[in-house]
């Protein structure tokens, strides 16, 4: 990993660590909070045509 990802990472990690999290990160729970935040992101292309989808932009 180039040192400035393992840096984040390191730091997620502590930061995990810090606030006793480690022992809500089992697979099951971040792959459960992954979906969430992926159906999250989806939302915003669900009925659109694949055209539509190219013209996304961060604003509301």
């Amino acid at each position: 990993m180039p040192d400035t990802v393992k840096n984040i990472s390191n730091d997620l990690k502590q930061f995990a660590i810090d606030r006793d999290w480690e022992q809500f990160h089992t697979p099951k729970n971040l792959s459960m909070a992954l979906i969430a935040e992926a159906a999250e992101l989806v939302e915003h292309f669900q009925w659109l045509t694949p055209e539509q989808s190219k013209t996304i932009t961060g604003a509301k």
